[in-house]
């Protein structure tokens, strides 16, 4: 009778203690999607703040066209928001590669503040900047491109090793569904993924970084 009683208490045990762990891990599961719901909300809301920004600076630039006295305020505004642009960029590169958490929406966003972006830049390009700026639109895709992930990285080291400090990249996911990118897409005539636009020169197919750095120091 002994042993059986140990065995029953045993028994119990166990199934406290499964219970216990299953609980916990239901908790983790929960503690860590409520966080990284958390991570993607945040960066929406920076999007969509730089995004306004982005749109003040364009008004405030068609009011005043013509007129260069106020470069050095579009420049540096431009510059600031393109760094927090790519750090957006970066947060959202390492959720799908690295925890495997997908945003679209929020990707769209990133996508037209991306746009407006580029645009201000094309805009900025020839009053303000004297054309010495490199502006880079890199097309890929997260599911039909084997090269995608090198040629990103191709992009990057080139962008660093350049002598030609006004580089700006622009990266689009072109199977995503954004109504922007797909508009880039069919202006440039992008059919293949990886596809770099160069200054408005069209590279389809992977260009290698030595191939970069003689583009970026024209």
């Amino acid at each position: 009778m002994i042993r059986l009683a140990e065995r029953r208490i045993s028994l119990a045990l166990y199934v406290i203690a499964f219970i216990v762990a299953a609980a916990v891990f239901s908790i983790g599961v929960f503690v860590g999607k409520t966080i990284d719901d958390a991570v993607v909300n945040d960066i929406s809301g920076d999007v969509s703040s730089l995004s306004q920004r982005l749109t003040t600076t364009q008004l405030f630039w068609l009011l005043e066209e013509d007129n260069p006295d106020f470069c050095s305020v579009y420049v540096s505004e431009l510059q600031e928001v393109d760094e927090q642009r790519e750090y957006l960029g970066q947060l959202l590169t390492v959720l799908e590669e690295k925890k495997q958490i997908y945003a679209p929406e929020t990707k769209k966003e990133y996508f037209l503040l991306e746009a407006q972006s580029y645009l201000m830049a094309k805009k900025l390009s020839g009053l303000c900047m004297d054309g010495e700026d490199v502006l880079v639109l890199y097309f890929y895709s997260n599911e039909n491109c084997e090269l995608c992930t090198e040629q990103g990285t191709a992009i990057l080291m080139a962008r660093d090793e350049s002598e030609n400090s006004e580089i700006r990249i622009y990266s689009f996911d072109g199977d995503l569904g954004s109504p922007v990118v797909d508009a880039f897409k069919a202006q440039y005539n992008i059919t293949e993924y990886p596809s770099v636009v160069i200054n408005e020169n069209v590279h389809s197919g992977f260009i290698s970084k030595e191939e970069l750095l003689e583009e970026f120091s024209k």
